[in-house]
């Protein structure tokens, strides 16, 4: 019961410092400016947004005659949103308050008025699941949420929703990665690792070139760096990571 109040205000304390941080956006947002950046932001991200949303919810999920001669929905735009685990959650979001109609229309407009709300609750969760992660890692709630904070409001994650929203998902991942690496590390156990490999592969197959250079690179520093004084590394935990690696890759 007392972990669920502490996580519970954990979550409300993102929220708000989520909402706190977007102040300057959602004042712009009243005034007609919406945070989309030009070029790539504003012809590409919500104009793929408004395609992939129509293609799903008309029941296009793997294969439109639209896409030139006919193509996969999936493959032709996964660079894009198709499998972005944020934007689907999205998309079942706004088909059911449009289908009560609470949302009239979902035209361009529309999911560039979005935008600022699903960054806010994409922060609050990475504010959220880094500020856990750190705790697992023993260190106390406030250098925790302060260490979430300089990771999450930093401006490369605006930067990246501005201009390549999708960009912005894959710093929801790598807590969780680094959270796997720590189960590994401390308990020899690795599914919260292939876990987090088969949604980083899952949400953006380019993405998961990057974190895996981070995570070899992190790993082959806790094998040699101890956190715990009692902390026995050997090759079992080699073996757990490479086999869980793989494994997440493959699934």
């Amino acid at each position: 019961m007392k972990k669920k109040r502490t996580l519970s205000i954990l979550f409300v304390c993102s929220l708000v410092v989520a909402v706190l941080a977007h102040l300057f956006f959602l004042k712009e947002w009243t005034n007609g400016q919406y945070m989309i950046g030009s070029n790539d932001g504003l012809q590409q991200m919500v104009t793929f947004k408004k395609l992939l949303y129509e293609q799903y919810t008309n029941g296009n999920f793997f294969y439109s005659y639209q896409l030139g001669l006919g193509g996969g929905t999936y493959s032709q735009l996964a660079f894009y949103f198709s499998t972005s685990l944020v934007f689907l959650l999205t998309t079942v979001i706004v088909f059911v308050l449009e289908s009560v109609h609470v949302i009239e229309t979902t035209d361009i407009i529309f999911w560039a008025k979005a935008a600022v709300f699903i960054s806010i609750c994409r922060l609050t969760l990475i504010l959220f699941i880094t500020t856990y992660v750190f705790r697992y890692m023993k260190m106390n709630w406030l250098p925790a949420f302060i260490g979430a904070g300089v990771y999450g409001l930093s401006i490369m994650y605006y930067r990246h929703v501005t201009y390549w929203e999708f960009f912005a998902d894959a710093m929801l991942w790598m807590p969780l990665l680094v959270f796997g690496i720590e189960k590994i590390m401390r308990e020899g156990r690795s599914g919260w690792f292939i876990f987090a490999v088969v949604v980083t592969f899952f949400d953006n197959f380019y993405f998961a070139y990057v974190h895996l250079l981070f995570v070899v690179i992190y790993f082959t520093l806790r094998l040699i760096i101890r956190l715990e004084a009692d902390e026995a590394v050997g090759w079992q935990h080699v073996k757990l990571f490479v086999i869980g690696g793989l494994i997440g890759a493959g699934m």
